[in-house]
């Protein structure tokens, strides 16, 4: 009989099977929570429960299970280890990778997560966690694939109650609608990103996590067989074993995900206003719900249908919008400002200010000066591709991920040349009417 291992001491041979099991679709007859999870992992799927207790995990205890494989395509499991109280939670992925014309509850809701950053999905994975998670925080979260961009998604929203999170070739997460802390807590060691020598899923966005890179065992076929938790190359001590040259023996895996980093990457930097915008409108209406239930309710339910329709802007969700904006966020912005805001205070004691436009216009050429500079850098570099040999294939494009002209600069100095113009036009009709 293998012995128990607690959730605070998984090696990677755990973390894989804890990420298969939410792949599973357990009977729910009769269910109820405090069931052996080994058991109705058995009766599912008695070769996957084998490995679940060769791996000393079958003494832990199902919490909360759901399936909305034929709605949302949503599904995961919670589950907690009686030995130290954890709570574990897996979520699963996209299912048949070989076969994505069947999948297109899923599909869909992959493209909206990696081009506006926000899906029917993640948010089913925020609630779920919200109902099962230990209110102390030993928490852990694991996932496969699109699992494992849902437990990135409930990682960000609640990092502080998440101990750590376990994902196997994960969509990336889209970076783009995250907040600085967010951003922050990705880089954190409680984040872990195994990727599999050859999988080109995990690089289909931009990928700003360390990512552990493994090499592939050779066991799964296609072209797709490399995104498999099995493909997994794992020592006899339970640990992966560390590729040093990504993609080596997957060149047209390698090619393919350096094209789909290239082209979503720039998908996401173009939306990512609009991608800011609906995550914070659901932040907000998450951090309000108790207190405003009948407004938030309403505008969470118009901007739900929203997103089933692909977020398309109908006029009752901008009429809840306006509303929700005028009745609520103005006033607390006012209050927050008024009470706890000292450049608020100084304004309003100082109505009087002096700016430099010349400065600004200095400012916003010096960006532009960088801004060149990088296209120049990014397009130098794209000429080494035809240079380089195969083992630093894999430097260059990391490199070239992260060089290339930078939108934000861009809007940088417009900002500037445009305040610019702004102050200037204030100051000659000032002067003007004296």
């Amino acid at each position: 009989m293998a012995e128990q291992v607690s959730l605070d001491q998984l090696k990677d041979r755990q973390i894989a099977v804890l990420n298969k099991i939410a792949y599973t679709d357990m009977p729910t007859k009769n269910w109820h929570a405090g069931d052996s999870l080994y058991k109705r992992v058995q009766a599912a799927d008695p070769k996957l429960a084998k490995e679940l207790k060769a791996a000393g995990l079958d003494h832990l205890v199902i919490k909360d299970y759901t399936n909305r494989n034929d709605k949302s395509g949503f599904c995961a499991i919670a589950y907690v280890d009686p030995k130290t109280g954890a709570t574990g939670m897996s979520f699963r992925g996209t299912e048949g990778m070989d076969d994505l014309l069947h999948n297109p509850k899923d599909m869909a809701d992959n493209t909206m997560t990696a081009s506006i950053g926000v899906s029917p999905q993640s948010l089913e994975a925020i609630a779920f966690f919200e109902k099962n998670e230990d209110k102390s925080g030993n928490n852990y979260l694991f996932g496969h694939s699109k699992g494992g961009e849902l437990a990135a998604e409930v990682y960000v929203t609640n990092y502080n109650n998440v101990k750590e999170v376990h994902t196997i070739n994960p969509q990336p997460i889209n970076p783009y609608k995250l907040s600085p802390d967010q951003l922050a807590a990705l880089q954190r060691d409680k984040f872990d990103a195994i990727v599999v020598n050859g999988d080109i899923v995990a690089w289909l966005g931009t990928t700003l996590y360390p990512v552990r890179y493994v090499k592939n065992n050779g066991t799964q076929d296609g072209f797709f067989g490399p995104h498999a938790v099995d493909a997994m190359l794992i020592d006899k001590d339970g640990n992966a074993v560390i590729e040093r040259n990504p993609f080596s023996g997957y060149f047209g895996q390698g090619i393919a995900a350096l094209l789909a980093t290239k082209i979503l990457g720039s998908v996401q930097r173009h939306l990512m206003l609009y991608s800011f915008t609906i995550n914070v409108m659901v932040r907000i209406g998450n951090f309000l719900v108790n207190d405003l239930p009948d407004l938030v309710h309403k505008f969470v339910d118009h901007l739900k249908k929203a997103i089933d329709r692909f977020v398309e802007f109908t006029h009752e969700v901008k009429n809840a919008l306006k509303e929700f904006v005028g009745e609520v966020v103005n006033s607390v912005s006012s209050w927050f400002k008024k009470h706890f805001n000292s450049g608020y205070k100084y304004a309003t004691a100082h109505p009087f200010i002096q700016v430099d436009t010349y400065k600004l216009r200095s400012y916003a050429q010096r960006l532009e000066s960088i801004n060149r500079r990088l296209g120049q850098i990014d397009r130098r570099m794209d000429s080494l591709y035809t240079k380089v040999g195969f083992l630093d294939l894999w430097n260059l494009i990391q490199a070239d991920l992260f060089t290339g002209e930078s939108y934000k600069l861009r809007k940088c100095a417009a900002y500037l040349e445009e305040t610019a113009d702004d102050f200037e036009t204030v100051e000659r009709k000032i002067m003007g009417s004296l």
